[in-house]
C-alpha cells in the first residue's frame, strides 16, 4: 500500500491516533514505577514508600516503620509549626504509641500523589472507639520521607 495514497494516509492517521493514546494512558503509570538512583540502587516512587510505611504502622512493626524515613526526618504540624525532627524521636514516640495503643490502625480514605508529594486523608482508630481524622502530607526524596506535615 501507498503511504501517500487516501487509504495509506488513513493507515497513517490512524496509527499517530494509536500512539497518541497509548501514551496518555502508559505515561501515567510509567512514570509511577520504581527507578533507579545515581548508584544503580532500585528506588521505591513516593507513593510505594508512603505505602510501605503506612503498612508497617499498621502492623506496628517500629524498624520497618522507621526504614521508610530519612534519619534527619522532620515532622511538622501544619504549616510550618516543627514537631521533632530525627529518627530517635520518631523512634522515641511512636514505639510509646505502638505500645500503648495496641489497636492502633490507620485507613486511607483518599490518596493524592504530586511528584515527590503523597497527601493521605487518614482515619486513625486509637481502640477502644476512639477515633480521628487528620491529612498527612509527605515529602519523599530517595526513596525516604524526608518530612511530614499534619493537618488535624
Amino acid at each position: 500500500m501507498d503511504l501517500w495514497s487516501s487509504d495509506g494516509m488513513r493507515t497513517v492517521v490512524s496509527m499517530g491516533r494509536l500512539l497518541v493514546l497509548i501514551g496518555l494512558v502508559a505515561v501515567p503509570v510509567w512514570g509511577q514505577e520504581a527507578k533507579d538512583d545515581a548508584r544503580g540502587r532500585l528506588v521505591s516512587t513516593p507513593e510505594q514508600v508512603v505505602q510501605e510505611q503506612l503498612e508497617a504502622y499498621n502492623r506496628h512493626d517500629l524498624e520497618g516503620f522507621l526504614r521508610t524515613y530519612a534519619p534527619e526526618v522532620k515532622v511538622f504540624d501544619f504549616p510550618d509549626t516543627l514537631r521533632f525532627s530525627g529518627q530517635a524521636a520518631m523512634r522515641e514516640r511512636y514505639g510509646k504509641l505502638f505500645e500503648s495503643n495496641p489497636e492502633l490502625r490507620a485507613e486511607i480514605d483518599s490518596r493524592i500523589v504530586q511528584g515527590d508529594h503523597v497527601i493521605d486523608h487518614e482515619r486513625v482508630s486509637l481502640g477502644g472507639g476512639r477515633r480521628l481524622t487528620a491529612v498527612a502530607i509527605y515529602r519523599v526524596e530517595g526513596g525516604k520521607i524526608i518530612a511530614v506535615w499534619f493537618l488535624r
